[in-house]
């Protein structure tokens, strides 16, 4: 048996299992590198559920125990398909049938991953962070491959809060250069997921080396990213998509930017209005021309564009 195999018993039995037991099976499904390296205890702790759960699953779908039904994914890794080429063939394979069933569960991933940020844990975690990135002499924002996007917005939008953000995004080989000047005075927010990128593990070396304060945003308290940051924000990126999901990250950093705008007073706020001063002074955005009436022969009038506004 191979690990697509696997992942069919585990779709086709899917909606006979318990909430548990089908919390188990997504993360099982979206997660296959980790279940062939990772203890039965630590893939339940990062699923979210017990490790008895994951033998009753496997008991679920018709095998002994856990062991069982990690070999194939063990077999597979062994065998060097990677594991987004694994996701992706899964996903082929179910969309042979009709994918309104699979769309449907990616929308649920969505959704439970998003309630799992809007608990009090963390908000807590969030107005920590806040207040650190609000009391830094500069904020230095890194997020690297599919974390680039995440890491553009929140530089771009805090950065009409304050001038003295930076984007470490290694342009022109400068990454570590990038890094220049950072010290105990500054925060570096860094946000990495599984597959961690090796560059942002390094660039958080490098910032406790320079007794910077560290604010991680990741997908578990034992990622390599939580070790050495004095601040984390998790937010679960498990999806039954080839790829990981961003939904719930970019919502906490949605939420880090409106605590760190609620709670920054009023120089925020000037900073703000002098940002969109300047947006407005370059014409940043479109806007509907403006008419003017022109009376027509008949007496009826007639709208026509406003050749000031060319």
């Amino acid at each position: 048996m191979d690990v697509a195999q696997v992942n069919s018993i585990l779709q086709s039995s899917y909606e006979d299992l318990s909430p548990q037991l089908r919390q188990a099976a997504r993360y099982l499904l979206a997660n296959p590198e980790e279940v062939a390296l990772t203890s039965m205890r630590r893939i339940a702790s990062h699923a979210g559920v017990k490790p008895s759960t994951m033998v009753r699953l496997a008991r679920a779908v018709g095998f002994e125990g856990f062991e069982e039904m990690r070999e194939p994914y063990r077999s597979w890794l062994r065998g060097g398909e990677g594991a987004y080429e694994a996701r992706a063939r899964s996903l082929r394979d179910r969309g042979a049938g009709g994918i309104e069933d699979l769309l449907r569960e990616i929308q649920e991933a969505d959704a439970t991953a998003l309630a799992a940020v809007a608990g009090p844990d963390t908000a807590d975690a969030v107005m920590r962070a806040a207040e650190a990135l609000n009391t830094a002499r500069r904020v230095y924002v890194l997020g690297l491959r599919s974390c680039y996007a995440l890491a553009h917005y929140f530089h771009y939008a805090y950065g009409m809060v304050r001038e003295d953000v930076r984007l470490v995004d290694g342009s022109g080989g400068t990454f570590l250069d990038s890094l220049r000047g950072l010290g105990p005075q500054d925060v570096l927010l860094a946000i990495s997921f599984r597959p961690y990128t090796r560059d942002t593990v390094l660039a958080l070396d490098i910032a406790v080396e320079a007794g910077a304060t560290v604010v991680a945003l990741t997908d578990s308290p034992v990622s390599p990213l939580a070790r050495p940051a004095r601040h984390v924000l998790l937010a679960g990126t498990t999806s039954p998509n080839f790829f990981q999901s961003l939904v719930a990250a970019q919502s906490v950093i949605q939420q880090v930017l409106g605590a760190a705008v609620a709670s920054g007073g009023d120089d925020g706020l000037r900073a703000i209005k002098e940002s969109e001063r300047r947006l407005k002074q370059f014409d940043a955005y479109w806007q509907e021309p403006r008419r003017r009436r022109r009376e027509a022969g008949d007496g009826e009038g007639v709208y026509v564009e406003d050749p000031a506004n060319d």
